[in-house]
């Protein structure tokens, strides 16, 4: 959803840049389906694996989900996994994960369009039983 576009025109080493971003609210999710594991209590543990994720570039459709689940799965695999092994005695009942908005930054840099993009925030959860 695109709330507004910001422009600014400068010159970069004699080369003049325009930049534009949509201030936006991009939100993707997941939930894995309930492992059908014996009532109990649950244990959550969650963690912001933002800082994780490498940005992603291109020349156009930053924006893209696809592209932004693409950047997000070794990260949010890793965290898995680990998460997993340090809890050995219990069963991994449900995971899944929850981004805040995502940043896009549309260039054009003598007449070729770029762009960059990444995430503010992804919560990555997992509930063992």
């Amino acid at each position: 959803m695109a709330i507004g576009l910001a422009l600014f025109l400068t010159s970069v080493l004699g080369a003049w840049v325009v930049l534009g971003w949509p201030a936006q609210a991009q939100m993707l999710s997941f939930r894995s389906a309930d492992h059908g594991t014996p009532p109990g209590k649950r244990t959550r543990v969650q963690a912001d694996l933002a800082r994780n994720i490498e940005s992603w570039h291109g020349t156009r459709a930053c924006n893209a989900q696809g592209r932004a689940r693409l950047a997000l799965k070794p990260a949010v695999a890793r965290w898995l996994g680990g998460q997993t092994v340090a809890q050995p005695r219990k069963r991994l009942a449900q995971w899944g994960y929850h981004s805040g908005d995502i940043w896009v930054e549309q260039r054009v840099v003598d007449g070729k369009p770029s762009c960059t993009a990444g995430f503010r925030k992804l919560i990555a959860f997992a509930d063992f039983r």
